[in-house]
């Protein structure tokens, strides 16, 4: 209710209140002294205090249903909270099997990431193996070129006819003697082929994809195969003909 409503409600009253003595007065006639004038006014002031009284009640009737209204209004807003509440919780428990799921996922991914380094792994050292198969193998037959090489030699030392491997013999012990210092002209065009297939063999083995343990193997399996005297010519030879790389290459496998 607004202010101007109130005025105009106290205006009325005040009318009606104002108007009761005159309408009495010419219902009920003039009253006879001042104390009959007083008793005029107790009917509208009974009526007054009745509509006090009815105005009261409808005010409480009104804040009754008001209150009624309220706890409905609460009531909704609780039953609409213990919603939210339940979504939260489904939320939360969705958001735990999200994460347990992220978990399972990240686990198998882990899983098969060792699986693939273990994959590459077994990979890698069959790769290595079948190489070092291959460069054994290639080792093997030169070993074979090069005993073949040898056989074919064919020199007149010290007016002694030497063949195989005896020549190689005769030439270390030559190569022993201060006063021989170089191999003679006719006796290095027969070593040369030897000498080719010697660092060929050594060379390969050096450029060959190999862990390091398989190459320390053929480097001792092609020391076996290479007898001192061989390496005292094949030292002669390269130093004769100043070659730094072949040296290099014997003193690598240890020659």
């Amino acid at each position: 209710m607004t202010k101007k409503h109130i005025l105009w409600t106290l205006a009325g009253v005040l009318l009606v209140w104002a108007l009761s003595g005159y309408f009495i007065s010419m219902w009920f006639g003039k009253p006879d002294g001042g104390g009959t004038f007083g008793d005029m006014f107790g009917a509208i002031n009974a009526l007054f205090s009745g509509l006090a009284f009815a105005g009261l009640i409808y005010t409480i009737t009104v804040q009754k249903e008001e209150l009624i209204e309220q706890r409905k209004a609460i009531k909704m807003q609780t039953n609409e909270l213990e919603l939210q509440v339940t979504a939260i919780n489904m939320q939360t428990e969705e958001l735990a099997l999200q994460r347990q799921a992220i978990e399972t996922q990240t686990a198998e991914l882990k899983m098969q990431r060792e699986e693939t380094t273990r994959s590459a792994d077994q990979l890698e050292m069959q790769r290595q193996l079948m190489n070092y198969q291959v460069v054994l193998t290639t080792v093997n037959d030169l070993i074979k070129l090069k005993n073949s090489t040898i056989a074919t030699l064919d020199m007149t030392i010290e007016r002694n006819t030497k063949k195989g491997i005896e020549a190689i013999k005769a030439i270390a012990h030559q190569s022993h003697q201060r006063s021989r210092s170089l191999i003679e002209q006719d006796h290095l065009k027969q070593l040369k082929q030897y000498e080719k297939s010697c660092t060929f063999m050594l060379q390969f083995v050096i450029d060959s994809d190999l862990a390091e343990f398989q190459t320390k193997n053929l480097k001792k399996i092609i020391k076996v195969n290479i007898s001192n005297d061989e390496a005292v010519v094949l030292r002669r030879l390269s130093v004769d003909e100043g070659n730094q790389h072949n040296l290099m290459l014997f003193n690598n496998f240890d020659l």
